[in-house]
Order: C-alpha cells, then structure tokens, then sequence
C-alpha cells in the first residue's frame, strides 16, 4: 500500500515518528504521522471510452494480420505474400521476362511454383489489390470506431464485416 500526504505527494520511505527515523514504515506508522492510504482515482467514463476504443481497434489490427483477412486460395492451398515480397517477386518475374524467359521459379508457403510470367503478374496484381482493398476496410473500421460516443457502441462494433471476398487463384 501507497501513503500520500494532504497534498498528495507519496510518502517517503523513511519517516520520524515520536522523535526517531524510521525505515520503511508500518501502516500505523505513517497514519501516526498524518499520511492516508492513498486510493487511485476511479477513471472518467471519457477515459473509460478512450480505453475501450483503444482496446477494440488493437482487436481490428490483429484481425487484420490474421489468416482471416491476409490468406487466399492458390490451387486449393492457403497462401499469403506480403507486400514486400510482392514487390520482390514482381521485379524478379520482370527480369525474368527481360531476360528472354517465359516462365518464374516462384516459391510460396514452402512449395516451388514454376508458372507463365504474364500469368504470375496478373496473379500478384490480384493478391495486391485485395490487399489494398483489405487494408482500406481496416483503415474505415478503425476511423469508425473512433467516432463512437459511448463504451457499448464500441463493444458492440463488428469489423469482421465488409472485407473483400478471398481470393481462389490458379496457376493452371
């Protein structure tokens, strides 16, 4: 337990009592000498709210990392590519191309995918326009619920709505 005087400031951790310094104080000592107990404040329902937000948009990003929104189908097999490795794989397909060559070496999820260059941009084009389409439905539910005015809006909110439909690819 924490003791605090009238003005608030924390007690310290030596005190004089009846004349003689004492070194981490009882309870009793400290209330002998005038100091309370102190007692957080009960937080405002305004920052209660703010928490809430908070709270419920961390659950919106990491719904929005999740296999639920970040995953398709390719060939039948769950698969993502961020988007660092989209744009890598992009300019090595575009080499490739320059290059003389018609089909990329691809690996996916562990797995080597050999596929037609112009086929695996079109497919990277697919995978990046979900995943813009994705993010701006992350980035609507994130503005909308911190426009909500009260703490049962924001718990009652459900961002699992309005993402694009997944995805079903195929390299053949």
């Amino acid at each position: 337990m924490r003791y605090v005087d009238n003005e608030g400031n924390l007690a310290p951790n030596n005190i004089v009592v009846d004349g003689m310094m004492v070194i981490n104080p009882t309870a009793e000592q400290y209330e002998k000498v005038g100091y309370m107990p102190y007692i957080e404040p009960m937080p405002t329902e305004e920052e209660l709210l703010n928490q809430a937000v908070e709270n419920k948009v961390a659950e919106i990003k990491e719904y929005d990392k999740s296999p639920a929104v970040n995953s398709f189908k390719l060939n039948g097999m769950d698969a993502w590519i961020n988007r660092e490795d989209r744009i890598g794989t992009r300019r090595a397909i575009e080499l490739d191309k320059v290059n003389g060559q018609t089909e990329s070496d691809i690996w996916l999820n562990g797995f080597l995918l050999r596929v037609n260059c112009d086929l695996a941009l079109q497919l990277l084009d697919a995978v990046g326009h979900y995943a813009y389409k994705a993010y701006n439905c992350t980035q609507a539910h994130i503005h909308a619920v911190r426009e909500l005015k009260s703490i049962e809006e924001v718990q009652k909110y459900d961002y699992k709505v309005g993402y694009p439909e997944k995805l079903n690819l195929r390299t053949m």
